[in-house]
């Protein structure tokens, strides 16, 4: 498990298998936090099975966020990968909701619903 340095209340690990990366974001995913997730998934190794964004610890997701989270999805469709967030909070969840991305982006109720095999 590695971790990335961060602002304060803002903390992203991952933790990899041989079919998944697990990206566990922990705090208020925007403007200020953003470009530390996107080094975060530029840098993971290719091609994975899957990318887990584990969104159980994410706050907030403001509209930068949301838009790392939609390039992401986009990203994964174009090189043959998948990409899930899983375990969303209440706070997250609406926002997608709001902006019905809920609809385009796979969505899973915990990790462990996506990395069982």
């Amino acid at each position: 498990m590695t971790s990335e340095p961060s602002a304060p209340d803002f903390a992203i690990s991952t933790h990899s298998d041989d079919t998944a990366h697990v990206v566990r974001v922990e705090g208020e995913l925007d403007l200020n936090t953003r470009d530390q997730l996107v080094a975060v998934l530029d840098g993971l190794s290719r091609p994975p099975q899957i990318v887990v964004l584990d969104g159980s610890a994410m706050s907030f997701v403001d509209s930068t966020g949301l838009r790392v989270l939609l390039s992401e999805h986009q990203r994964a469709r174009a090189e043959g990968y998948e990409f899930v967030i899983a375990g969303a909070t209440p706070p997250v969840r609406e926002t997608l909701r709001l902006t019905a991305l809920d609809l385009t982006l796979p969505l899973a109720p915990d990790v462990e619903s996506v990395t069982r095999g």
